[in-house]
């Protein structure tokens, strides 16, 4: 017999028995991660109530009302925003916003800021609201801000001026 024909045939046996013997392994990659909701713009909101007479300034009723819009814009990955209101309450006004102003500053009047463009729904020191997105790039929250004066208080004439903090929290 020919050994050059018995060199390939034996090779080729020992590379199948090798195979045949190789072990496989599997593995799996898990990849986990949380896209969280973005943020809007929210900018500063400068509301100008118009002067009113102090015998115009009505008890237990909001005065001079103006209509204003805090506006949310570039929203992205965002549901909903959830507002919370903050600042300084004025206890004997009914819990509304105190007057701040330090300079000539009117007594017995308060500030008012309500939910809407109507109704009666006061946005008073830990109110909080939530606003639907639902994925747009825009959002607002209509309001209302007037003067205050609850019944059987002495009013003075003077400057009324309010800071009320407004935060929001994105989902």
């Amino acid at each position: 017999m020919n050994p050059t024909w018995k060199t390939p045939l034996l090779t080729l046996a020992l590379l199948l028995g090798a195979a045949a013997q190789a072990h496989a392994d599997t593995a799996t990659i898990t990849v986990t991660g949380k896209v969280l909701p973005g943020t809007c713009t929210m900018a500063n909101l400068p509301i100008a109530l118009t002067d009113i007479d102090a015998t115009a300034l009505k008890t237990g009723h909001d005065n001079n009302l103006r209509a204003a819009v805090l506006n949310f814009t570039g929203c992205v990955g965002v549901a909903n925003i959830d507002l919370s209101f903050d600042g300084t309450d004025d206890a004997t006004q009914d819990g509304h916003w105190k007057n701040g102003a330090t300079t000539g500053a009117a007594s017995g009047v308060a500030v008012a800021l309500l939910d809407g463009t109507t109704g009666a729904t006061f946005l008073k020191k830990a109110a909080t609201k939530t606003i639907a997105v639902n994925g747009a790039a825009t959002a607002k929250l209509d309001v209302r801000a007037g003067y205050y004066r609850k019944a059987g208080t002495l009013l003075t004439a003077g400057t009324v001026s309010t800071q009320i903090t407004v935060t929001a929290a994105y989902r």
